[in-house]
């Protein structure tokens, strides 16, 4: 975990560090600087360094513009460029390949000492390091072991997170047309989303679990908290490479603190839903989804259930007749009848989704109700089977 250019000018900003060219790649994450005076030394990149130069080992042979393409090649973050004896000027040749590359390209005048601008970035580093592992310890801690107050309330007090505060959880976990996303490419989502909260909102805590991210809202009304998760999933999903998605859920709110993992409960098994198919009040954005606690209607009252017999019992009495019937036979009339259902019994409405004949829906919905012995014209029995179809899913999370 590292900083961003963004945050980097904040923090250097008395000391003449001037950006001039590159601007669209300030959200580039920095984990440590790097003085590269030469082509050899570049090769001692790791990544996502701020690279340093005073231009001293610079040549007829070696120019600034290689040295730039150097480092951005081998994958440093920007550079900072040392005005003086040895670079009297940045050349336009360098700041066009900055601009096209969206690679952060500054300079220092030979006044100011770039050692100083370096330890100030490694500090920081360092400081936000120890800071995000505290954070997810307590975090951790809160969501899985609420009795034990002492393991979390007095780190988080010690960061300014009071008790008897508000607080909400939310939930993000990333996927690919492939699966989950690769370890690489969740760092640098975490990486991503942990700088732009830092440099644009406040009181939210980020802390992962292995490749889940979870984000920890504290005293926002629940306007600002819905607006501002609302900024954050459409931020997420301008990141997102096009076979990547996310589900993003938001647990109930004005929380307090030792009881933050009812929320965080809440996040998960949302989640869960919200990955098995179409759940009431989700927005979306192609595949990603966002929901909200409040905005899940019946679910709110299925995800507070914990007797799995008697869920069980009401699945026998409703659904199940139906469920076993497509699973010897290989149809899918329980979901067909669940879209009809979605779409308030219109024939034609159900058609058009599923893209058959109105006769062929009537004709499957006549099946299903002959299956189920039921009377699918009277709404209390279609609530009845929209329940069970629901507590099916519940039970299968």
């Amino acid at each position: 975990m590292g900083l961003t250019i963004k945050e980097i000018i904040k923090l250097v900003d008395h000391l003449e560090m001037k950006l001039v060219a590159g601007e669209v790649g300030t959200d580039n994450e920095v984990t440590w600087t790097h003085m590269v005076d030469s082509d050899a030394i570049s090769a001692f990149l790791q990544g996502k360094e701020l690279v340093f130069t005073t231009g001293i080992g610079l040549n007829k042979d070696f120019s600034l513009i290689e040295l730039v393409k150097d480092v951005y090649r081998d994958g440093a973050s920007g550079i900072v460029i040392n005005i003086g004896p040895y670079i009297d000027a940045i050349g336009q040749d360098v700041l066009d390949f900055a601009d096209e590359k969206g690679f952060p390209v500054f300079e220092v005048p030979w006044h100011v000492h770039m050692a100083e601008i370096m330890r100030i970035i490694c500090y920081e580093i360092t400081r936000q390091q120890q800071n995000v592992i505290e954070i997810t310890a307590a975090l951790n801690n809160a969501f899985l072991c609420p009795m034990q107050e002492d393991l979390y309330v007095p780190t988080l007090m010690r960061k300014g997170y009071m008790p008897d505060g508000s607080y909400s959880v939310v939930m993000l976990d990333f996927y690919a047309s492939h699966g989950e996303v690769s370890q690489d490419r969740h760092y640098t989502l975490v990486s991503q989303l942990s700088g732009h909260i830092r440099v644009n909102y406040k009181r939210i805590l980020l802390c992962t679990q292995e490749k889940i991210i979870y984000l920890v809202v504290n005293n926002y009304s629940v306007e600002e908290e819905r607006q501002v998760l609302k900024e954050i999933f459409v931020r997420i999903c301008s990141w997102l490479r096009k076979s990547e998605f996310v589900i993003m859920t938001a647990g109930s709110d004005n929380i307090s603190l030792s009881n933050i993992h009812k929320s965080y409960e809440q996040s998960v098994m949302m989640s869960k839903l919200a990955i098995s198919g179409v759940i009431q009040g989700e927005i979306t954005d192609n595949n990603s989804k966002l929901l909200f606690y409040t905005d899940i209607g019946v679910y709110r009252i299925l995800l507070s259930l914990k007797d799995k017999d008697a869920m069980e019992e009401y699945v026998r009495e409703t659904v199940y007749p139906l469920l076993e019937y497509d699973k010897i036979h290989g149809t899918d009339l329980s979901g067909e009848l669940q879209c009809y259902i979605r779409h308030d019994c219109s024939l034609q409405d159900t058609a058009d989704e599923l893209m058959v004949h109105r006769n062929t829906i009537n004709y499957k919905i006549n099946k299903a109700a002959d299956i189920l012995n039921m009377d699918l014209t009277r709404l209390s029995n279609r609530f009845e089977v929209a329940m069970g179809f629901l507590v099916n899913k519940m039970l299968n999370l």
